[in-house]
């Protein structure tokens, strides 16, 4: 299953937008620098009081659809 790894930063006052829904797509530059775009709904689980911060790899299947997001 392809993956691609990247550090996410979102502060809790941009989380807000994700959470609501007003905020559909996140888009992030991976480590090997790859522009990747996926749906906001995946980073729900790991939103914290300071917001979303850490490492995550994203995998996607054949087509590019974003499978699973997990912290690393």
């Amino acid at each position: 299953m392809p993956s691609v790894q990247f550090s996410l930063h979102i502060q809790a006052s941009e989380v807000e937008r994700y959470y609501r829904g007003s905020a559909r797509s996140i888009l992030v530059k991976s480590s090997n620098g790859l522009k990747v775009r996926f749906p906001a709904n995946l980073i729900l689980p790991y939103i914290a009081r300071d917001g979303v911060n850490g490492q995550f790899i994203l995998r996607y299947d054949k087509n590019g659809k974003a499978l699973s997001l997990q912290r690393l």
